[in-house]
Order: structure tokens, then C-alpha cells, then sequence
């Protein structure tokens, strides 16, 4: 964090195609903000904990129903996205509404703390009220 960039020369897969190795050099004078391309990583350890990130959009797409429109008509299936990560061994400290960022992801709220490694700390994005949309 806050080092410059890393550039990345080479990646490598195992068979099934999951990454298993990055190569590259350190670039200390880069500047994060004109990088396009982004990594968030952690280092492989068995205090890693399972998280749930969960993100809601709109129930209604629409800012206004015509007149006799049926809401039901416009509702928007697709109003809930959940994506499996990985988190620091200090998220199991979290607690039940606790609000946290998450580098070059946003905001949340905690609504499942740590219970146990097999199940996930579950956090609930926070939007911000700039997105259109957050599953798009």
C-alpha cells in the first residue's frame, strides 16, 4: 500500500486455470490514480477469512410509473448480487453494523460477523447515491 505499482510480466495458471503465481518488478514512482488496471491482494494464510460481499439495486428501475402502469410489471429481477472474497484476519473482530471500506471497493456494513471459518462474514455494500446501477 501507498509503494507505487507493480507491473506485471507474467502469470501463471495450473491446469484448471486458477492464477497461482504473479511476476513482475516494483515501479515506485507509478501513481495509482493514472494505473488502469488494479490488483487487491492478500498474502495465502490460514487466518484468511470467507466473506459474502452482497450489493442491492434498485427494486423499481424506473424514477417514475406512467399513469396505470403495474409496478409489478417493472420490477427489476435482478436486484441482489453476492460475491465470495477473501478478508484480513482482523475482519473477525467485526461486529453486527459495524462500518468498514474495503480498498477500491466501497463501503459496508457488517451484518453476519465471524461465527466460524466455514461460514462467511457477510457484508452489505453502502451506496453512495452516484451509481446508476451496481449489478450491472
Amino acid at each position: 500500500m501507498d509503494w507505487g505499482n507493480a507491473i506485471v510480466k507474467e502469470i501463471t495458471k495450473d491446469e484448471s486455470g486458477k492464477v497461482v503465481q504473479l511476476t513482475g518488478v516494483l515501479h515506485l514512482k507509478g501513481f495509482v490514480k493514472t494505473t488502469k488496471l488494479k490488483l487487491t491482494w492478500l498474502p495465502e494464510m490460514d487466518e484468511l477469512v470467507n466473506l459474502s460481499l452482497v450489493e442491492f439495486d434498485y427494486l423499481i428501475p424506473k424514477k417514475k410509473l406512467e399513469e396505470g402502469e403495474d409496478f409489478l410489471d417493472v420490477l427489476n429481477e435482478g436486484t441482489k448480487k453476492e460475491t465470495a472474497g477473501l478478508g484480513d484476519s482482523n475482519m473477525r473482530n467485526l461486529q453486527r453494523g459495524d462500518i468498514l471500506q474495503l480498498e477500491r471497493k466501497g463501503y459496508f456494513r457488517c451484518d453476519v460477523p465471524f461465527v466460524r471459518p466455514s461460514k462467511p462474514i457477510v457484508l452489505f455494500d453502502i451506496p453512495d447515491g452516484r451509481q446508476q446501477s451496481v449489478l450491472r
